[in-house]
């Protein structure tokens, strides 16, 4: 039996329905429904189908992979967006750069949904300029004392392992003063505390460190070394954020046009736009799975799209768009409109993203800062 039919014969075991491919996907079933659905698809060999045999994985090439994960996607699943920071962006950096007990250790209970994992990179004072993270690990003899704070941590509350970025050297030397770790969440001086946001959900969390020992085996690649980890890290979110799976919108030219039932012209311009913008964000979302595009590009396009998308259901709307209760199938328009401003931050600003496509992209120079003492070196 191959992959495909596996995936079928799987979902009809598990009494799994179609999904309406026009409609966004569900998320039902809380947390506990999840991991249990998630252990028994990784059971089954259908849960990390480019993964490494040895690590649990089918062992196969990205793009059958990403086709798998396609035919997966045709049926109602529990709710995977609990995952997403643990097999999206952590995952793919211990394989990266973790050692082989950590890549045993984490791997597999990360990809069968027995632990999650979450970032903790961004501090108070220390977001979009991550080099000047303040959070201080300080080595005693086979262990490091960490002192700090993080914030904006998504899923900290429930996960069981964050890699941390701490400072190991001075704080002048900025990147190059940076170590990576994995941390157990449970280890005590570990203080998790949820931020409730703008749309009631409470996934973000601040995280705070007061005397935590962790030992050196949990050190994330060399010490000092941490920038080029949290660089791998990055570069795995922002491709997680354009991906064909995420599901802050599906379909939205269908969305905005049932808003409308007989459009006049300028409602039609706008419905144009919806359906041009749908389909460039499929063709980017496959370069940038196949590398033909920086992950940069995809997420400042995703940002782009979400900003017009929530622009034109106001419109179309009015006033209606506070009491909008969302057709069959799909939410709201209103909760749209108070997450989706967060994209314009999470994995990097609008404006860093911009920074590295011309430096990285497009080859252009640093742009130098002067100061009443002169030129400063970038």
């Amino acid at each position: 039996m191959d992959f495909p039919e596996r995936i079928h014969a799987f979902a009809a075991a598990e009494g799994l329905a179609r999904r309406d491919p026009e409609a966004d996907p569900s998320a039902s079933g809380g947390l506990e429904n999840s991991m249990a659905f998630q252990q028994r698809l990784f059971d089954a060999g259908l849960a990390w189908f480019d993964g490494p045999v040895a690590l649990g994985g089918a062992g196969l090439d990205p793009a059958t992979a990403d086709a798998l994960r396609g035919v997966l996607y045709e049926y109602e699943l529990p709710d995977q967006s609990y995952f997403t920071v643990s097999r999206r962006i952590v995952a793919p950096t211990i394989l990266a750069h973790g050692t082989p007990e950590q890549q045993q250790r984490w791997m597999r209970a990360l990809w069968r949904g027995d632990a999650l994992a979450c970032q903790l990179f961004s501090e108070p004072e220390a977001g979009s300029d991550l080099a000047s993270l303040r959070c201080t690990a300080v080595r005693d003899g086979d262990e490091w004392v960490v002192n700090g704070q993080k914030v904006w941590s998504s899923w900290a509350h429930l996960s069981d392992v964050g890699e941390l970025l701490a400072r190991t050297g001075a704080p002048a030397d900025r990147h190059r003063a940076i170590t990576a770790f994995l941390v157990e969440m449970d280890r005590p001086g570990i203080t998790v505390r949820p931020i409730r946001q703008i749309n009631g959900d409470s996934h973000f969390n601040e995280v705070f460190f007061d005397d935590v020992r962790i030992p050196d085996s949990a050190r994330l690649g060399a010490v000092d070394k941490g920038w080029t980890v949290a660089m791998s890290t990055l570069t795995s979110e922002r491709t997680a954020m354009g991906s064909r799976d995420k599901t802050y919108l599906s379909r939205p030219y269908r969305r905005l046009r049932a808003l409308v039932p007989e459009p006049g012209d300028a409602e039609r311009e706008l419905l144009a736009e919806a359906w041009i913008r749908e389909q460039l964000a499929g063709v980017t979302a496959d370069r940038v799975a196949t590398g033909g595009v920086s992950p940069s590009i995809g997420k400042l396009a995703l940002v782009d799209d979400l900003g017009f998308y929530g622009r034109a259901a106001a419109r179309l709307l009015g006033p209606d768009l506070v009491a909008d209760a969302g057709a069959p199938g799909f939410g709201t328009w209103s909760d749209f409109l108070l997450s989706s401003p967060a994209q314009r931050i999470a994995g990097g600003t609008d404006q860093i993203q911009r920074g590295i496509v011309a430096e990285r992209v497009l080859g252009l120079p640093r742009e130098r800062h002067e100061s009443p003492k002169g030129p400063q070196q970038p």
